[in-house]
């Protein structure tokens, strides 16, 4: 298959030793399974739904029959791809053998989503492909919506774990791997509600940045054995191991002379086994608990430290920032090149009115507590005195209508923003105008570590950044307790905790969904007082003595010594 159409299709084949590994954790979750239920029927079916070269069925053939089941197979497979049909059907039979019975192969050049089957499976092993809602296109969504009564987002991931959802036995065992985003983002609910209704799991992994795919895609692996008619719920439930790995960010494990494992999989397999590892292939951090979740909220990794440090937190929270204030996203012009420049004075007499053309703080500009003035500026059609959201009159302003006119083929081209009843020359997504001249908080939405600031100077932030304005009638100090609590190691552990949605690099993602749950201790109390003086000094001049005071204040606020 070409390269470009991999990618587009979101094909990833699965490494041989990752096929391994996942193929030892569905035995695992298989025998467990057997020693409560032992009545599985024989032959045992088991399907790869998008089998590609056939790396996951032979793995499993091959673990199975190391683990002693000694029974008769049939395996089921499919792919589009023709060579990979081929591939895997040679493959297999190749595992056959001289004078072996045990094993039936069916390999079918076909769309397992487009199939109608009533076969009910054993064993499913799958690495669907994935590819977001908007590379699916708008047909190819809502078919899959109406087939598999999906609501919302139509990820292809997600249509594959319904669909195998559907074709697994009551008591069968499922192993997928599949992007880590839906344990974290607001996407990934109909993910997890699916996981913890239809399955009771038995091992997750997030394999982080670890870089097993040439991909961007970050995976994890879930093992779970289908609910038949058994009373019990989740959370009644002994909860399912979690283990999550990613390269580790310091330099302790690298100052250690020799590695400790050859490979990553033969670490991860230790499970006794935590922090920082060294292998032969770099340096690993390995962290082991139970899932915590509550209905379908974000899947968190616990153990009895995690548990006291979260307790510790809770019982010296007040308030959360998303109770006192509401979290945005910048604007999204959908037309940059347009809306914003570094050079507006170089257009001499085509430059816009001045008076439109506002300082755009973007992810360039952050650093902590404070910045200096924005390197960039956005051209803001909006009259910034009105109670309402109101366009300027371009009459008035000829030389921002011949600039806008220059461009008008670029932005008609957005034909969503005249179908939603606005001018052509809007910006998509401009947020009310009279609220950047209020005080607030500004931060980029990815970044290794927390790079909070306070503004006060009527920039606009652009989409590359989140800000927080306070709600009607809450004390403005509050702003300066969440500017020092966002920037302290409290922040930083929370997230970790709670959320840790990492991507390469150790980069995480400070979004609304994450920082709306950020912890705050109790503004009026004497170490509170303390916190709202230091963090305006530090807004003014940011001295290193002002911030460590600062970060001891913050942990001493919530009950750390």
């Amino acid at each position: 298959m070409d390269a470009v159409i991999k990618k587009q299709q979101g094909v990833h084949y699965t490494p041989p030793q990752l096929a391994v590994f996942l193929a030892k954790q569905v035995m695992d979750c298989f025998l467990d399974s057997l020693h409560k239920d032992s009545s599985f029927s024989s032959p045992i079916a088991i399907l790869d739904p998008a089998c590609g070269d056939g790396e996951l069925l032979a793995s499993l053939i091959q673990q199975m029959r190391i683990n002693g089941v000694d029974t008769q197979f049939r395996v089921f497979g499919f792919d589009t791809d023709p060579d990979a049909v081929k591939r895997t059907r040679s493959r297999l039979k190749s595992l056959g053998g001289a004078g072996r019975q045990d094993l039936e192969v069916v390999i079918e050049q076909a769309d397992f989503l487009a199939q109608q089957t009533s076969q009910k499976f054993d064993l499913v092993i799958a690495n669907p492909p994935y590819v977001r809602t908007q590379v699916l296109g708008g047909v190819e969504s809502r078919r899959l919506a109406n087939k598999f009564e999906l609501t919302g987002r139509v990820d292809l991931y997600y249509a594959f774990a319904v669909a195998i959802s559907q074709a697994l036995k009551p008591g069968g065992t499922m192993g997928q791997l599949t992007s880590n985003r839906f344990l974290s983002v607001k996407s990934g609910v109909a993910m997890r509600g699916l996981l913890s209704k239809e399955y009771k799991l038995c091992q997750l992994f997030d394999l982080g940045d670890t870089r097993l795919f040439d991909a961007a895609v970050l995976p994890a692996i879930v093992t779970a054995t289908k609910r038949g008619n058994q009373s019990g719920t989740p959370s009644q439930e002994n909860p399912a191991g979690f283990h999550r790995i990613y390269q580790a960010q310091s330099s302790t494990s690298a100052a250690r002379s020799e590695s400790e494992f050859k490979t990553l999989f033969e670490a991860i397999s230790d499970v006794k086994r935590t922090g920082e590892v060294v292998t032969d292939e770099g340096e690993i951090m390995i962290e082991r608990g139970e899932l915590d979740f509550q209905g379908d909220s974000v899947w968190t990794l616990v153990n009895s430290q995690t548990r006291r440090w979260l307790e510790t937190i809770r019982a010296s929270q007040e308030t959360t920032f998303g109770e006192l204030a509401e979290i945005k996203v910048g604007i999204k012009t959908t037309a940059d090149s347009v809306f914003i420049r570094e050079d507006w004075q170089s257009l001499s007499k085509q430059k816009p009115e001045s008076k439109l053309l506002l300082p755009l703080i973007t992810h360039h500009d952050a650093c902590r507590w404070s910045i200096l003035k924005p390197q960039k500026e956005v051209l803001y059609p909006y009259d910034l005195r009105s109670p309402k959201r109101t366009v300027v009159d371009l009459e008035k302003l000829p030389r921002t209508a011949a600039y806008l006119e220059s461009h008008r083929g670029r932005l008609e081209g957005r034909k969503y923003v005249v179908d939603s009843g606005r001018e052509w020359f809007e910006i998509w997504v401009p947020h009310h105008p009279t609220d950047w001249e209020k005080p607030k908080l500004v931060w980029p939405d990815i970044s290794e570590q927390p790079r909070f600031f306070f503004d006060s100077t009527g920039a606009i932030v652009n989409g590359d950044c989140y800000w927080i304005k306070l709600r009607p009638n809450v004390d403005p100090n509050w702003l300066y307790v969440m500017l020092a609590v966002a920037n302290s190691r409290i922040a930083i552990q929370f997230y970790d905790t709670v959320f840790h949605n990492k991507l390469y690099a150790g980069r995480r993602r400070f979004m609304t969904q994450y920082v709306k749950e950020f912890p705050l201790p109790e503004l009026n109390s004497e170490i509170g007082k303390q916190i709202v003086e230091l963090a305006k000094q530090l807004v003014e001049v940011r001295e290193v003595e002002t911030e460590e005071r600062i970060e001891q204040l913050v942990q001493q606020a919530f009950g750390f010594k």
